[in-house]
């Protein structure tokens, strides 16, 4: 058992694929596949299960996953401290993105003082984002919460609130607020079931007893944009995810608790190693107006 092959697991286990895996390490896909089956050897159990063009994680893999990950964060850790302090140079860092508007200032911060950190990125919602950085599949990620979680790293960066979304010839566009009670049955795309911005919603509308007309379910902010653009019903967004699209207004809504907040999260046993430290601390110390629209 050595580091590349540890290194090889751990990035198809992230990737889903030995290609990708391969990619992400600029290694050929066979040198990805004879580590991971000489780790395979070694431990005398077989990690992945292939799918088609894909993999899945075998009950061994999932245990394996969270060792390999802190191994990897620690040497990476022990590398910058010999060679420079406590300066990293190299290294890769897996950052999960709900919210690009957020996230991206970040990443571009972290690479102008950390420019040898390879980093890959994986976009999803806040609740499969939560599952992979619980995991240990994402190295940290930016996702929507309306409060931290107590098993995972979080530092708050900017607040949000979701707005409705109509189309710039609709008869509320020259409002700046629609009241929670005028939702009533009124039809609206939808984010997909994982989305906090669609949890914070359907919370509010709970809470006043407001039913709307669902008309689509759609598994991105700009699916949902476009949806609306076209007239296909009202859309919600978090307000710095309304962007500068003239066919779109956005609402706030009076009289409901529909506040969030954009955090920095990872896994308490990796938030202090390597990459990760890195990133958590530029976060932490680089100015948050950059953040804000």
């Amino acid at each position: 058992m050595n580091f590349a092959q540890l290194r090889a697991f751990y990035a198809v286990a992230q990737h889903g694929t030995f290609s990708a895996a391969a990619q992400a390490l600029s290694v050929s896909q066979p040198a990805v596949t004879q580590h991971v089956r000489a780790l395979e050897e070694a431990i005398g159990n077989r990690l992945f299960h292939r799918r088609g063009s894909g993999v899945e994680l075998t009950p061994d893999g999932v245990d394996l996953l969270p060792h390999i990950h802190q191994i990897i964060k620690g040497l990476e850790d022990v590398a910058a401290r010999i060679e420079g302090g406590k300066e990293l140079r190299t290294g890769h860092l897996t950052v999960g993105l709900c919210s690009p508007h957020v996230a991206m200032p970040l990443i571009r911060r972290f690479r102008m003082t950390r420019p040898g950190i390879h980093i890959d990125t994986r976009m999803s919602n806040t609740g499969t984002l939560l599952d992979l950085v619980s995991q240990q599949r994402v190295d940290v990620a930016v996702v929507t919460l309306t409060e931290p979680r107590d098993d995972l790293y979080c530092h708050r960066l900017v607040g949000q609130e979701v707005l409705v979304v109509v189309p710039v010839d609709h008869r509320w566009s020259g409002r700046e607020a629609i009241g929670i009670d005028e939702l009533q049955d009124q039809p609206f795309i939808l984010r997909e079931a994982g989305s906090m911005t669609r949890q914070i919603f359907e919370r509010a509308l709970a809470d006043k007893n407001i039913r709307i007309r669902p008309e689509l379910v759609l598994a991105s902010r700009e699916a949902v944009k476009e949806a609306v653009a076209n007239d296909l019903g009202l859309g919600i967004v978090l307000d710095k995810e309304l962007g500068n699209d003239e066919r779109l207004v956005g609402l706030r809504i009076a009289g409901a608790s529909v506040a969030a907040n954009e955090y920095l999260i990872a896994h308490p046993e990796v938030s202090d190693l390597g990459a990760v430290r890195e990133f958590i601390s530029s976060a932490q110390h680089g100015p948050t107006d950059e953040l804000v629209e």
